[in-house]
């Protein structure tokens, strides 16, 4: 027995070590290969989100031809139509009369203000001490570049675009044949498991994406018309960015409120109660949506923990880009499922959790285990004292 357990040992260190470079190395071919993944996993999320359009189509007995050709017009619409208002907001941005050009001689007016008042701290002088010169920033530069090279992107967009709808077409075409496949392909002992694994997967992403397209359309519709009461321009750009960035948990609603918080101080300073007044409003809507509409809507939400989304957050958006960072939380949540379902990687879905379950259950132990100690202590000072030891008596 004592033989066994230090070869059992050691052959769980060499599997696990196995695991972490087996895992290391999956990593790294999903960054090698981002050109052809990126597109084929966001037609699978797409499915995903229009998989319960064509299951309701499909129990109306809606030939299977007219249901993929109605899914693929909505989807191609709604494709359309984000293109449009994207390049709607490219050319208002590079508008000379009206767009990032007319705010450089504001933006420069804000940097001698606040350099002057800075300067002092700094031991600088305030006559030719500038912040933007200190932090090495043309901004003006960086951000015209940008947008041209975005306006530049368009054929590489649209070839994505029109890959990912390919992918999407042949995965509704065998949507009723690739769960048997797979389960076919399975040992007979595992089908049970491995189908109510791909339903919980598919239930719990599907319903991820459909409620996060539903907040994150209610927090950019409430960002644009708070732009419009307050003055703020551009609010079809904070409108949209709203909708986009709410797909990047927490490091999104924070970079779009900045980013109108940043556009109300060059817009309406020195008159710092209108820049007040937006921080306080956009703030607020983030605040609302966040822990009001958020969790209504939602209910039991994704059972990650706000750290490891942070982390997923980081590894996927070095491995993707931006497009990891958008699908960071749904990919960590398959991988969770998948962890859940089989016991040797338990212990990782358990990491991954959010941990309130096993800390009901920690804080349950313990206090009865600190009943049972009180107890026992109670028990102790009602012991009966020899006589010889009662001398106060």
């Amino acid at each position: 027995m004592t033989s066994a357990q230090p070869n059992d040992s050691y052959r769980r260190q060499i599997r696990n070590i196995l695991l972490l470079f087996a895992a290391i190395l999956v990593l790294y071919i999903l960054k090698m290969m981002a050109n052809i993944m990126i597109p084929l996993v966001i037609a699978l999320f797409v499915f995903v989100v229009v998989n319960p359009l064509l299951s309701r189509m499909d129990r109306m007995k809606v030939p299977r031809f007219l249901s993929m050709i109605i899914t693929l017009v909505v989807v191609v619409a709604v494709f359309l139509l984000f293109i449009y208002i994207f390049f709607v907001m490219v050319n208002m941005l590079l508008q000379s009369d009206s767009g990032i050009p007319a705010y450089a001689a504001r933006v420069q007016e804000l940097d001698r203000g606040l350099s002057a008042f800075v300067a002092p701290y700094l031991e600088e002088d305030p006559q030719t001490f500038s912040i933007l010169a200190w932090l090495d920033i043309n901004w003006y530069g960086v951000a015209m570049s940008s947008l041209t090279s975005i306006s530049g992107k368009f054929i590489s967009i649209i070839s994505d675009a029109m890959l990912v709808l390919l992918y999407l077409l042949f995965l509704i075409l065998e949507r009723q044949t690739i769960l048997p496949k797979l389960l076919a392909a399975l040992p007979r002992g595992k089908v049970q498991r491995a189908s109510q694994l791909i339903t919980r997967m598919n239930r719990q992403v599907s319903k991820y994406m459909l409620l996060k397209l539903i907040i994150s359309l209610i927090t950019g519709v409430l960002f644009y018309f708070a732009a419009i009461i307050t003055g703020l321009d551009f609010a079809l750009v904070w409108g949209v960015l709203a909708v986009v960035l709410n797909f990047i948990p927490t490091i999104g609603s924070i970079m779009c409120t900045a980013g109108t918080i940043f556009m109300a101080l060059i817009q309406f300073a020195p008159d710092w109660s209108n820049v007040i007044y937006v921080a306080l409003l956009m703030i607020g809507i983030e605040m609302v949506v966040g822990n009001i509409i958020d969790p209504k809507l939602q209910g039991v939400q994704l059972n990650i923990s706000p750290l490891l989304i942070l982390v997923s957050l980081a590894v996927w958006g070095y491995i993707w880009g931006l497009a990891g960072m958008f699908l960071a939380v749904p990919l960590t949540s398959i991988i969770q499922i998948i962890c859940a379902n089989i016991p040797s990687l338990r212990p990782i879905a358990i990491l991954l959790s959010e941990g309130r379950y096993y800390r009901r259950d920690f804080d349950r132990k313990r206090k009865r285990r600190s009943q049972t100690a009180h107890e026992h202590d109670e028990g102790d000072d009602n012991i009966e004292l020899p006589d010889e030891m009662n001398s106060e008596k």
